[in-house]
């Protein structure tokens, strides 16, 4: 009996202690689950707060706050490399003392540096369990002890290529080892920042270079627009608009007739449509007038399409460049290098250019052309009498008249000193060119008022015919010479025709 009484005892007590045990086990893991949901909580929290847009300053607060709540004894931080990379500065400790927090604010980098420093620095969690005796913390044991700190953890917040965002770090009031669950926390918690953190960056990242683009778009010194398929503007930069004189929203919406006279806009939709239509990207020179300063302008315009992921065509975009400056210079440049700077007239090289032009034509069309040699009868005398001053005056004067006795498509040229030459293209016999030629000489046996001085001189003026006088230029030009002579020789003043015999008189 008494054997039976002790095994019973003894079932009875084996019993309550496997029921102790079995209520144990189901309070830690009611406890690990409500852990582990007020974690989740934590997480989703933050994630919401992401989603949502929140400043970042809100959203590790909320890490570092969810932690706290999950375990009253722990104070933690998150402190946030700084932009020059060698210094940490406080992103979020709630909990700690403000003095602690103002003190640590921007302490450097590197080994030796309490355990934020040096995690941050050489990328590997630092656990100090007693702040008091370890050796990172020697130039902070004072500051730990009037904060009340006993020991200190730290974990690098680090993206998956290794760049260090930061620290998440655990504080206790007094001397603390970790525990297997709570190395697990601080590896989590460092993640959940380093989420926060990475979405930030980028955030700020596409803001910044949404910036940029913004004020390149703004500033550049050229017109950037978009067109829609329809050739309405989508978006038009601060030149464009400012060439338009009109904001935003009375441009986007509108196509280009409402903004160029109907000759121009007809031919900038056709060359959008080369654009949206064929896919092709161009550049071509556009000339328009500027409504507002009634000024035409020159644009170097670069039109490409904008395509959809599945490569059809949404958009145009188009940047014209102001080329209205580079042109007039190249005009004046060309200008210069054809026409002769003092009388305006075209110069030897374009006259040449001319002449061959106008015996390919008349070759072609059967037909006469003539070409006038004139030299200046007196003109050293008043060069050398009244100075250069006045002779360059008498020079364009003789330009003028010689240009008011010819027609439109008649070209008169300078091609040195006081040589003029003359070309008449289409005309029906030699008789044509000696009326225009005694009309010339006429003209310039007119005195001359130049400066407050009278001056007179003469001409001598030697005329060859296409084909009769030379079938090519120089067999012409040759003749148009050997007749200027004749006319020297005869008494200056008068016009010659080129005759056969002429040039061995000459010679």
């Amino acid at each position: 009996m008494l054997a039976l009484s002790l095994l019973l005892a003894g079932g009875i007590v084996a019993a309550a202690f496997f029921l102790v045990m079995i209520k144990r086990r189901q309070v830690r893991d009611a406890a690990d689950r409500d852990q582990s949901a007020r974690r989740e909580h934590t997480r989703n929290h933050v994630l919401e707060l992401l989603a949502h847009g929140a400043p970042l300053a809100a959203v590790l607060e909320a890490i570092v706050l969810g932690v706290e709540q999950e375990h009253p004894g722990m104070l933690c931080s998150i402190m946030l490399v700084g932009n020059d990379g060698n210094r940490l500065y406080t992103g979020a400790a709630p909990s700690l003392p403000a003095s602690y927090n103002d003190a640590i604010d921007g302490i450097e980098i590197g080994i030796g540096a309490g355990s934020c420093g040096t995690a941050a620095f050489t990328g590997q969690r630092v656990i100090v369990e007693d702040v008091f005796t370890h050796p990172y913390w020697l130039p902070y044991r004072e500051l730990a002890g009037m904060s009340g700190l006993g020991s200190c953890w730290s974990e690098p917040i680090s993206s998956v290529s290794g760049r260090v965002f930061g620290t998440f770090a655990i504080y206790h009031r007094q001397a603390h080892r970790p525990s297997e669950e709570e190395i697990r926390l601080i590896e989590q918690t460092a993640n959940l920042a380093e989420v926060a953190l990475g979405r930030s960056y980028a955030d700020q990242a596409l803001k910044d270079s949404k910036k940029l683009f913004s004020d390149i778009l703004e500033n550049v010194t050229a017109y950037i627009y978009t067109k829609d398929t329809q050739g309405r503007y989508l978006f038009a930069n601060r030149l464009l608009r400012e060439r338009f004189d009109a904001p935003m929203e009375e441009i986007v919406g509108f196509d280009d007739y409402k903004f160029f006279d109907a000759e121009t806009a007809d031919s900038m939709r056709k060359d959008d449509l080369r654009v949206l239509q064929n896919g092709e990207t161009i550049q071509i020179e556009e000339t328009s007038l500027n409504i507002l300063t009634g000024v035409t302008e020159v644009f170097l315009s670069v039109k490409l399409p904008l395509r959809r992921e599945d490569g059809s065509i949404h958009a145009l975009c188009g940047i014209s460049t102001d080329i209205t400056e580079r042109k007039d210079i190249e005009e004046h440049m060309k200008h210069m290098a054809q026409y002769d700077a003092l009388t305006h007239l075209p110069n030897r090289a374009l006259f040449e250019d001319r002449l061959h032009q106008a015996i390919a034509a008349a070759q072609r069309n059967r037909e006469h052309l003539a070409l006038m040699f004139i030299d200046l009868d007196k003109f050293k005398p008043v060069n050398d009498t009244y100075g250069h001053g006045i002779g360059d005056l008498l020079l364009k004067e003789v330009a003028t008249r010689i240009q008011d006795c010819l027609r439109d498509s008649d070209t008169a040229a300078r091609i040195g000193g006081d040589e003029f030459v003359i070309l008449l293209p289409s005309i029906e016999s030699a008789a044509d060119a000696s009326k225009v030629g005694e009309k010339i000489r006429i003209s310039l046996n007119q005195p001359f008022e130049l400066a407050g001085n009278t001056l007179g001189i003469g001409s001598s003026i030697g005329v060859a015919v296409y084909p009769q006088h030379g079938k090519n230029e120089k067999l012409l030009v040759k003749s148009a010479d050997i007749a200027m002579y004749h006319a020297k020789k005869n008494g200056r003043n008068n016009v010659k025709i080129y005759q056969p015999g002429m040039q061995e008189v000459s010679q």
